[in-house]
């Protein structure tokens, strides 16, 4: 088998299935059913590297089976002997296994097959064959399964003209060539070989059929009643995009397959979670505190970047001449946020209340001399958004605003014939003079209910980064004909983050570099019980000349 491209979940699903009896236990997940069934078979075995990409999940589910890691050599992991294609052959002939799977080309060079000085002890072993009988290793092998090699699909009408094509790319030339004929060879991988022409050319079934049991393992049924994984999206480009995504995973064999929905908003995504409409959905940061607070939700995967540039941070931006020279320097001063209850709105919030030791309260009725956030009090002292922030600033209207790095940059760079913008300069706060941001968060979020089981926890958590190894940045899986976070339909955000370089837990955080970048919001977040104080402080007062108002007037009708 290829390293690089290993047999799919799919393949070795169903080459499972030939041999043992499936589990399909709904208590347990997808991947603990397989493993189940697996370690219910065999006595012992050695199912060496990762189960899941999540290590901690990996642990436990290597704790729970144990036998599947007794055959091992040290460890259950990658670097064990008895890992990989030639580590399960080096375990069969060690005498730790009984049988292995093998691919053809790998037993023959293993053993020396085709060097006609064969492997001492090599008589000692032979290809079971599927009605039970066995083959000598210098035989013609026992097909269980054949992959059949990448091809090129064209229309009928075109297939001689794009097999002309293709075989004017066999020039090593083209694989730097900057122009059109380059772009279509990497697109091909033609590095890692063109297929041979079919003559005559065969419709796709007809080649797949060539494949023994090829087309059996990708028709093969599931377990009844089927499980999937709802997925909420905002607008119909996004839902073809989960839909092309859904598709892409099942060829790979992930499972539970993606079912996607449509839902007119951001918010209306979160509450079919939080109703169970939904199994997830995908937000950014200025949806979390709302997500945890006002829809019983939890992230459970981020979109990660160890570029600082490139996270959502959160900088308190002033004018230079306004002889502002510290956070302690903005008591009093006049405030622009992006949106009320979002991000930058907590990021300082949560600073402020820490440095300044002052209540939350307090904070929002004192602190600032006006706070312009779109959506507080139902005011819009302009249209919300981070740009329009800025332009308070820059306008005068405001005398620090809190937006990020990536929106200043951006803004700075469009508009450098602007002197306005070349006075504003950013406030750092005293622990952070390296980083000078308020905050720092993940660039979005996978959201679930809090109340789902544990298992069906992992088992999202373990798609979706199934997904992201996939067709996520992970070099050499990256699959150039489709991306998670590259262009779709010539759009770019739809769905996750271009900046995006792959899923994580929380527990990244821990790890370097992120772990070395201070002020994270949603660690900050994590560790908040009570979110409700200061939200709708300034329209207390209102509502309570409401209700004053009414008494009085019952009292005196």
């Amino acid at each position: 088998m290829d390293d690089l491209r290993p047999l799919s979940e799919t393949l070795s699903a169903y080459l499972e299935t030939l041999v043992l009896e499936r589990s399909c236990d709904p208590t347990r997940s997808h991947t603990e059913n397989r493993l189940k069934a697996l370690a219910d078979f065999y006595g012992k075995a050695c199912k060496a590297g990762p189960w899941v990409p999540d290590r901690t999940r990996d642990a436990e589910l290597k704790r729970q089976y144990p036998s599947l890691c007794a055959a091992c050599a040290k460890t259950c992991m990658a670097g064990d002997i008895y890992w990989g294609n030639s580590g399960s052959l080096t375990c069969l002939t060690d005498g730790a296994g009984d049988v292995t799977w093998g691919e053809a080309d790998d037993v023959k060079t293993y053993f020396k097959i085709k060097e006609g000085e064969p492997l001492t002890g090599y008589e000692n072993f032979a290809y079971l064959c599927r009605d039970g009988t066995w083959r000598d290793l210098t035989q013609e092998p026992c097909i269980w399964l054949r992959k059949p090699w990448n091809v090129i699909v064209a229309k009928r009408k075109a297939s001689e003209a794009v097999s002309k094509l293709t075989q004017s790319l066999t020039n090593s030339s083209v694989t730097v060539d900057r122009h059109w004929r380059g772009a279509l060879s990497a697109l091909l991988e033609s590095n890692q070989a063109l297929p041979e022409p079919l003559h005559p050319p065969r419709a796709p079934m007809d080649y797949l059929a060539q494949a023994q049991g090829f087309r059996e393992a990708y028709s093969q049924a599931g377990c009844d009643p089927p499980r999937h994984i709802t997925f909420c999206t905002t607008s119909l480009l996004a839902k073809n995009k989960c839909e092309w995504l859904s598709e892409a995973g099942a060829v790979y064999g992930i499972a539970p397959p993606l079912q996607c929905i449509m839902r007119s908003s951001t918010e209306e995504c979160l509450k079919a979670v939080s109703n169970g409409e939904s199994d997830a959905t995908a937000a950014d940061s200025d949806w979390l505190v709302a997500g945890i607070r006002d829809y019983a939700l939890t992230p459970i995967l981020n979109e990660i970047t160890p570029i600082v540039e490139k996270t959502g941070s959160i900088v308190a931006y002033v004018n230079k001449d306004a002889e502002i020279t510290k956070m302690a320097d903005l008591r009093g001063k006049r405030a622009a946020f992006p949106r009320y209850d979002g991000v930058a709105w907590h990021s300082v919030k949560d600073y402020i209340m820490k440095h300044e030791k002052m209540s939350c309260k307090d904070y929002v009725e004192e602190y600032f001399k006006e706070i312009c956030a779109p959506g507080m009090d139902g005011k819009k002292c302009y249209e919300a958004g981070e740009e329009e922030a800025l332009k308070s600033l820059l306008d005068g209207n405001s005398d620090v605003a809190f937006i990020s790095m990536k929106t200043f940059n951006t803004y700075k760079e469009n508009n450098k014939a602007s002197e306005t913008i070349k006075k504003i300069v950013p406030l750092c706060p005293e622990g952070n003079q390296k980083f000078c941001f308020v905050s720092w968060s993940n660039l979005g979020h996978i959201f679930v209910a809090n109340n789902i089981t544990n298992i069906r926890r992992h088992e999202i958590i373990n798609v979706f980064t199934k997904l992201d190894q996939l067709f996520g940045k992970h070099p050499p899986f990256h699959n150039a004909m489709f991306s998670m976070y590259g262009p779709f339909n010539h759009e770019m955000e739809v769905i996750f983050h271009s900046n995006t370089k792959s899923l994580a837990t929380i527990n990244v955080l821990s790890t370097h570099p992120y772990n070395k970048i201070p002020y994270n919001f949603e660690l900050a977040m994590s560790n908040v019980t009570d979110f409700t104080c200061g939200f709708g402080a300034k329209t207390t007062p209102s509502l309570f000349v409401f209700l004053v108002t009414l008494v009085v007037f019952l009292i005196y009708s």
